[in-house]
């Protein structure tokens, strides 16, 4: 009789545990389910030095004001460049770039032939923004491009400078750069 009372105390705890142990593993996959939810969500923004304007980000859509400021800010690096400076001008925007290996490789040409023909030419260059627009992922700034090497005036011309871009998690990238 002693035998059986301790055995089905045995099984009576056996089946508690197990109940209790299955309770555990469900709230421990709800967890890991919350947190990866949660995880995917997240968004990272990459500002500009400046921020002039009120902005907003709500998923995968940015407002005009972000796209403005930005596209403002990576055509000022890419065309304000002299000998001196351009390559750590050109450095700045890199965190906007897309980590994808063709875009990284386009991306890189462009840069390298800007660097090559501002050092050939040892002129220094600004850009002034005149007007903002934005397309399906395409951003474009017009405006005028003013040379100059050493005290000589060299000229100016009207230049644009296209940013093709695609948001990921509500993070701006580049995916290249063309001037015009």
């Amino acid at each position: 009789m002693k035998f059986f009372d301790l055995l089905s105390k045995l099984d009576a705890q056996a089946r508690f545990l197990g109940l209790t142990t299955t309770l555990l593993a469900l709230c421990l996959l709800f967890m890991t389910l919350t947190v990866f939810f949660l995880y995917s969500k997240k968004t990272v923004i990459v500002l500009p030095p400046k921020v002039d304007k009120e902005f907003w980000v709500s998923g995968d859509t940015l407002s005009t004001t972000y796209l403005e400021q930005v596209a403002y800010f990576i055509a000022d690096r890419v065309l304000s460049v002299s000998p001196h400076n351009v390559e750590s001008s050109l450095s700045t925007i890199k965190p906007f770039f897309s980590t994808n290996p063709e875009d990284v490789e386009n991306l890189d040409k462009v840069f390298v032939n800007l660097v090559k023909t501002v050092k050939e030419n040892d002129y220094y260059q600004m850009f002034y923004p005149l007007r903002f627009y934005a397309e399906k992922d395409k951003l474009v700034v017009d405006g005028i491009l003013r040379k100059m090497s050493g005290m000589q005036y060299i000229g100016e011309e009207r230049k644009s400078v296209v940013i093709y871009y695609f948001v990921n998690n509500g993070r701006f990238f580049v995916k290249g750069i063309e001037v015009k």
